[in-house]
């Protein structure tokens, strides 16, 4: 087991690079020094793990085990970026958590004059980063020619000014590809083979055919194909008018259905109808069944999305929620207008991504945060990159309530509950009702533990708090209220609160409780 989480470590710390690499093109020294610094701590401390460790054959229990603690590790290594370059913990653990979980809730407030985040000008220059650059390097022949932007004296450095993050920016992008990547291995990949566990409580589709018989070969396909779609995205969002760093940042977290922008302001910033429309298509892409675009693409079925009962009902439920916001949501402007603003932020939450094409969502109707709040808990397809409670336990409870009505008209009748034509099993849907209803419980415990904790924030309301549990739980990214377009306001314990829902919601919140049953425990 300890094998297994030091490799992962090393894979971690050896990714790193590549922002490194990102921020010494575009000449920020600090950046360079920080992610070589994670890099080098996050591979040791794996090479270390993997030295205590004792490889062998990984067992049920250490499966879940592994996967419970691959996340933390991954957050907990993955915010050093943010805390050499000047966040402080909390805040670097909730921007890390929030971008391998795939949600896009950032507490990032300022940005430079080209609408890039920044991290606050007092916090960077007092970074480890940055006085770690000051100290190593006493002229500046010393440094890398052409990285950094330095104003020297005799002396060597004089002032130091590092004026943009686009390093860091491209490492919080690319914690969301790398969760993107990681939720389909393990419930495409992982899950499912863990028998009756992956199957039943996860993974509920009892429809689909099995893929391959190797974990490695089915995560080298949808691999494959979650990479074939960043790389198409990229590619048109680069030809529609964005930079090539934008698409490739966007592309990132738009697959993987995220939502962190580079820019402050959000898809609002290019203000293209094109744009918005490359991204409506691929956030779909993201959060629907990586096994129908396995199908489509492999086995060339080219209805088998519209003959899938449950990307049916995902496709009406968008359209219903857009209509609804259109007449009665407030929405300012012309129908058109409606639409497309309507449109968009149904598809961006209802995906669970989380982008935004307008500020003024913030000040819409009841009706629409309503609607935008059961979009939220919904959230995408089961077998997708998406959170929330999944469309297709959402379908199976209709069809169970359905079949407890009739069987009180017909209390002898045997009615089956049938998806693609296939019966599912009384385990199949016991295990739905229990993680729907576990899922309820904790969401309402805590907006409750959140309203109380942020009781002294006179600007934070109980909308606030339910949407902020909501967002984080499905990995949405913005909330209604204080939260609308990000989490600065909240208290440190509020924060921590945050990031214990990205967790479990992330994680199904299965894995997390099976840790605290003491038979997992036993041999």
């Amino acid at each position: 087991m300890l094998d297994i989480l030091g490799l992962m470590l090393v894979l971690l710390g050896s990714l790193m690079l590549i922002p490194g690499i990102v921020a010494a093109i575009y000449k920020e020294p600090a950046g360079v020094m920080a992610f070589g610094l994670s890099s080098f701590i996050t591979i040791s401390a794996g090479l270390i793990i993997r030295r205590i460790g004792e490889k062998g054959e990984v067992t049920n229990k250490e499966a879940f085990v592994i996967v419970a603690l691959a996340w933390l590790l991954a957050t907990i290594f993955g915010s050093l970026p943010f805390i050499f370059l000047g966040l402080d913990e909390t805040d670097s653990l909730f921007e890390t958590m929030s971008g391998f979980t795939t949600t896009g809730a950032t507490i990032l407030t300022e940005s430079d004059s080209h609408g890039y985040w920044i991290i606050n000008s007092t916090a960077a220059d007092n970074s480890l980063a940055h006085n770690l650059i000051l100290t190593l390097f006493k002229s500046p022949e010393v440094l890398l020619s052409g990285i950094g932007k330095i104003s020297t004296s005799d002396s060597g450095f004089n002032n130091y000014v590092e004026s943009t993050f686009y390093g860091l920016l491209f490492w919080r992008a690319f914690t969301q590809l790398l969760g993107g990547m990681s939720i389909i291995l393990l419930f495409i990949a992982i899950l499912p083979h863990l028998g009756v566990a992956g199957r039943q409580l996860y993974y509920v589709d009892t429809s689909r055919e099995a893929l391959t018989p190797r974990v490695r070969s089915t995560a080298k396909i949808f691999w494959g194909i979650y990479l074939g779609f960043v790389a198409l995205q990229t590619i048109l969002l680069w030809s529609a008018g964005m930079s090539l760093y934008d698409s490739l940042c966007t592309s990132f977290t738009t697959i993987s259905t995220a939502g962190f922008s580079p820019l402050s302001a959000g898809i609002v910033a290019y203000d293209s109808v094109l744009i918005e429309a490359i991204l409506i298509i691929f956030m779909i892409v993201g959060a629907t069944n990586f096994i129908l675009h396995y199908q489509f693409i492999y086995k060339n079925d080219f209805l088998c999305y519209f003959k899938d009962p449950e990307f049916r009902l995902y496709l009406f439920l968008q359209a219903t929620a857009t209509a609804l916001i259109v007449l009665w949501g407030g929405v300012d402007g012309g129908v058109l207008h409606r639409i497309r603003l309507a449109g968009f932020h149904v598809v961006s939450v209802g995906t669970t991504t989380g982008f935004t094409n307008t500020f003024d969502y913030a000040h819409w109707s009841s009706a629409a945060n309503m609607v935008i709040i059961m979009l939220m808990l919904i959230g995408g397809c089961a077998g997708a990159t998406a959170g929330g409670i999944k469309v297709l336990r959402v379908l199976l409870i209709k069809k169970y309530a359905r079949r407890e009505l009739m069987k009180m008209l017909h209390p002898k009748a045997v009615i089956p509950i049938k998806l693609n034509d296939i019966s599912v099993s009384e385990g199949v849907l016991i295990s739905v009702l229990f993680f729907t209803i576990i899922y309820l419980i904790i969401f309402f415990a805590c907006s409750l533990l959140l309203t109380i904790t942020e009781s002294g924030n006179q600007n934070f309301d109980l909308l606030s708090a339910i949407s902020a549990v909501a967002t984080c739980m499905a990995s949405v990214g913005p909330g209604l209220g204080v939260v609308a377009l990000d989490f600065s306001q909240v208290t440190p314990v509020g924060k921590m609160i945050a990031i214990f829902c990205m967790y479990i919601g992330r994680m199904e919140i299965l894995p997390v409780m099976l840790l605290f049953i003491p038979n997992l425990w036993k041999d």
